[in-house]
């Protein structure tokens, strides 16, 4: 599993690990090869492999009481909200960012999850610590096809350029998810990129927050 660990400042980690290549070069090669060989750039021997936590219910964390969440975020439009507006729904908060490789190769598992789920009015909320804000994370998202929903429930966007939330939250690293009970009295944590899509961990979500 490939996690993205965070500096003080909240900027990745990932490159600095005896390759010789900047920060850019070395997420470039990530993402386009999340599975396989940097070839040219790290030797024609050197291995990377994306392999997403299995969805298997021995992996599953334990229910905890949520971590303080009060810091306000931005949406879209550019207006403040907190995850306390979503109370009343399950939300699974997921932290992410543009130049995180693992974060990339579950947007579309957690897309997917986001309609599977639409029955018991989930509320999948990608939260951007790109320091660009919405400027940056939108179109990355879109390009890919990757959109809001209309109603409340389902796929939603959050911003925080300054990453004071997950700060508040303690994350320390991405991709990291939060998956809260509707009262918002329960919180399970998932660190690194899953297979949100998958038929168990469907119906684990729905166990967990029904």
């Amino acid at each position: 599993m490939l996690y993205t660990r965070l500096l003080p400042n909240y900027q990745p980690k990932t490159y600095a690990h005896k390759t010789g290549l900047s920060r850019r070069q070395f997420n470039s090669a990530l993402t386009s090869t999340l599975t396989g060989t940097l070839t040219g750039m790290l030797g024609a021997t050197t291995l990377v492999t994306f392999l997403p936590v299995s969805a298997s219910a021995t992996l599953m964390p334990d229910a905890q009481t949520p971590p303080s969440m009060q810091t306000e975020i931005l949406d879209v439009d550019g207006n403040a909200f907190q995850i306390d507006d979503f109370k009343g729904m399950p939300i699974l908060v997921n932290f992410w960012a543009t130049w995180c490789a693992p974060c990339i190769a579950e947007l579309p598992a957690l897309d997917q999850a986001a309609k599977s789920l639409a029955d018991i009015n989930l509320v999948i909320l990608l939260v951007s610590i790109d320091r660009g804000g919405p400027a940056k994370a939108l179109p990355f998202l879109n390009d890919r096809g990757i959109v809001e929903t209309d109603a409340k429930a389902g796929m939603r966007f959050g911003f925080d350029r300054k990453a004071n939330l997950p700060r508040e939250m303690g994350v320390s690293g991405v991709p990291t998810s939060f998956l809260l009970s509707s009262d918002q009295t329960k919180s399970w944590l998932f660190k690194g990129p899953f297979e949100w899509d998958q038929p168990d961990m469907l119906t684990h979500i729905r166990t967990l927050v029904g």
